[in-house]
């Protein structure tokens, strides 16, 4: 069974990729140590007026305390400690109408990100293993990480993208992410994670949508420490986990829709401790040893005000404490 941990914990991962340079190594052997201190808070904005566009508008404002990605081939070890003491912010606000085309914006504000992808087994190898230790560590009370998307569009008719039944009119996403770890790996694996945060993480979604042909899809997430590992043609794999967390993760929806033809689907989620494994195919040997911890208050809200909907109407929100996953089925 596939993991129920929501897809937008893999959003820091996708930014990451996007908005950060990339350090690429192809040899027998990688050694990577990295060592990222932020001290100063980080806040990107985009405030944004759109009309009368006949094609797709995507727009993303991300905050970053800092961000570290490889991407090795050979035997690897990556050693990786982030240190993150202050806000990291990201706005966005869009007026948008009278447009043909989808409509896709993101608000991503995130304290340490980190993604390793290791491919142990280039070069025809049959031995390959990886070693990952990452740290991520985000300040005191006082800290701040929050997303806010403020989105008011009217007169918006979404397309089919090619070889898609769908049609996708707009697509709203507020994510608040303090600590994120990704790790993709292709053979062996030995992995050591230590997250904690004691900071304030915050996503608010304000949507207000009018006469649209087409899905709209809306996110709000707040999270604080996430870890995904996933590995493929894998004898062995050992994880050890310990997620800390300590103040809030809130997320908030404000939805006022009406005239819609397609259908809805709203997601409010806030998360305090997420671990996600994947070994596929089955893995002979996975050892996973996994701490959390949490003393937070987890609040996930949703206000909703629907009217005139041609289509099916999706709404979840979900606060979580803790929470671990682990795939280790053999392929079908």
């Amino acid at each position: 069974m596939r993991s129920s941990t929501p897809k937008f914990v893999g959003l820091a991962t996708v930014l990451l990729l996007s908005c950060a340079p990339a350090a690429f190594a192809q040899a027998k052997v990688n050694t990577v140590n990295n060592n990222q201190q932020n001290w100063a808070e980080t806040r990107a904005t985009i405030n944004a007026q759109v009309s009368k566009v006949t094609e797709d508008v995507a727009m993303t404002s991300a905050s970053i305390g800092n961000s570290f990605s490889a991407s090795l081939g050979g035997n690897s070890t990556v050693n990786s400690s982030q240190t993150n003491v202050s806000n990291a912010l990201a706005n966005l606000n869009v007026k948008a109408s009278d447009t043909v085309g989808s409509l896709t914006m993101t608000a991503a504000a995130i304290g340490n990100s980190a993604s390793v992808e290791i491919d142990a087994l280039a070069g025809g190898s049959t031995s390959g293993n990886s070693l990952v230790n990452s740290t991520q560590l985000t300040g005191a009370t006082t800290q701040v990480i929050k997303s806010d998307l403020n989105v008011d569009a009217s007169n918006i008719s979404g397309v089919k993208a090619p070889g898609s039944d769908s049609v996708t009119a707009i697509s709203a996403t507020s994510a608040a992410i303090a600590n994120s770890l990704s790790v993709n790996v292709k053979g062996d694996l030995n992995a050591n994670n230590f997250q904690r945060f004691n900071g304030d993480v915050r996503s608010v979604l304000n949507a207000k949508v009018n006469d649209v042909v087409g899905d709209v899809t809306l996110t709000s997430a707040a999270i604080g420490n996430s870890a995904s590992f996933e590995t493929t043609d894998s004898k062995t794999v050992n994880i050890n986990n310990t997620q800390f967390m300590s103040y809030d993760p809130t997320a908030l929806t404000n939805l006022q829709m009406g005239k819609v033809t397609g259908d809805v689907n709203s997601t409010t989620a806030a998360i305090a401790n997420s671990l996600s494994v994947s070994t596929l195919p089955a893995t002979a040997s996975l050892n996973v040893n996994t701490t959390q911890m949490n003393g937070a208050y987890t609040e996930a809200t949703a206000n909703i005000h629907l009217g005139d909907v041609t289509g099916s109407v999706s709404a979840t929100a979900a606060a979580i404490g803790n929470s671990v996953s682990i795939n280790n089925l053999p392929k079908l």
